[in-house]
């Protein structure tokens, strides 16, 4: 048995997304099963790939722990930048909504999140919705941020505070290193495939030598 609150909500969401009702549905519980997934699954990597499916915007190498938590029914409004990571258990949520008392006094509202490039949520977080943090920012464990948080920052608290600001000019020098070690990265594999490409066309081009010699005798 479906409650009147269930299929209120699932209205209301439907709609927004101006979608059938049995289509939302089949594409809320993918969206489910692939959270189960990236909840528990044991290579990050993995992780952050099982939530990118869900829609959630995720850059490379990003880090997203165990039991994260991306808005479920609008994983398309977070983005979280390269070099991210987040941390076990954080809530990331982009909406929020009264209950069905309090509909008309407080209706239903979304509002997007950016988690900057670089930027570090450690475990027990949550981020409320419209939150922007900016690049290579710390925000320390359990905090609730509601607020933007500037840049090269170090915030923590309920809710979260600029506690100290960071060496902007050493945290973009580290995320430089990585994007450079990376470019090298892909640049030598690159070479080697064409080394190994000449070698095997000169090893058949080039004659049998000691076919040769054998016959010479």
């Amino acid at each position: 048995m479906i409650s009147d609150r269930d299929k209120v909500t699932y209205r209301e969401v439907a709609d927004y997304y101006q979608s059938n009702k049995i289509l939302f549905g089949v594409k809320y519980f993918k969206n489910w099963v692939l959270e189960r997934l990236a909840s528990i699954f044991p290579i990050p990597s993995w992780r952050a790939k099982f939530h990118k499916m869900r829609g959630v915007n995720i850059g490379k190498n990003v880090y997203i722990g165990y039991d994260v938590i991306f808005d479920r029914l609008h994983p398309e409004l977070i983005t979280i930048g390269d070099y991210a990571e987040i941390g076990d258990r954080c809530i990331l949520s982009a909406h929020t909504r009264g209950s069905l008392t309090t509909r008309d006094a407080y209706p239903r509202s979304m509002d997007p999140i950016k988690i900057g490039s670089g930027v570090s949520v450690n475990p027990g977080c949550i981020i409320t919705q419209g939150v922007e943090i900016g690049e290579n920012s710390i925000i320390g464990i359990g905090s609730v941020v509601s607020r933007d948080i500037s840049p090269n920052s170090l915030a923590l608290g309920f809710p979260a505070r600029v506690v100290k600001k960071l060496d902007a000019e050493s945290a973009g020098l580290v995320t430089e290193n990585h994007k450079q070690k990376e470019g090298s990265q892909i640049h030598q594999n690159k070479s080697n495939g064409s080394v190994s490409e000449d070698m095997a066309s000169d090893s058949l081009s080039r004659p049998d030598v000691t076919g040769e010699i054998k016959t010479q005798l």
